[in-house]
């Protein structure tokens, strides 16, 4: 089985690796669930032995809070989108090694990735960190083999920046 590659560039904000786990210095958080859809891009193949994750083309869900603890309840984006693009190795295999969170693709402070696993598919994961770090939402839309996604997600409120670049 292959799996889809994934890099990132820093400089449209996004960036590989796991963002670490956040620090105990929190001040509230809430619990989140996610669900909407996902359109692959028809011009994007996967390799022939591939099977499984293939996330190529746009993330479109939405959140909802479950649970909070929070003073003020967090108010989620209406709609959270993000792409998936593919691109060859050097070997002319096909890989998607470019997730841009189409939200907002400037923002410095924002970590998307994908892996294979989770409950679909594939699992996504879009950290937005505020400009102070001291918000975070944590978002992890999984795609099930229907191209619907649902997921969870976490948001955050911290004493110290949480983010880890």
């Amino acid at each position: 089985m292959r799996l889809a590659g994934a890099a990132f560039l820093l400089s449209i904000g996004c960036t590989s690796g796991d963002a670490p786990m956040m620090s105990n210095d929190r001040d509230c958080t809430a619990t989140l669930t996610t669900s909407g859809s996902f359109v692959p891009d028809p011009a994007a193949t996967p390799p022939t032995d591939s099977t499984g994750c293939w996330p190529a083309g746009m993330w479109t869900f939405s959140a909802a809070v479950a649970d909070n603890n929070c003073s003020t309840a967090p108010k989620p984006e209406a709609m959270y989108q993000f792409k998936g693009t593919q691109t060859t190795d050097m070997n002319g295999d096909p890989i998607v090694d470019t997730f841009t969170y189409v939200n907002d693709p400037t923002n410095p402070r924002v970590i998307v990735k994908v892996s294979e696993g989770g409950s679909g598919l594939c699992e996504g994961e879009l950290s937005i960190y505020s400009a102070d770090g001291k918000t975070v939402w944590l978002l992890k839309p999984e795609l099930n083999a229907d191209n619907t996604i649902t997921g969870d997600g976490e948001y955050g409120q911290y004493s110290t920046d949480q983010w880890p670049y």
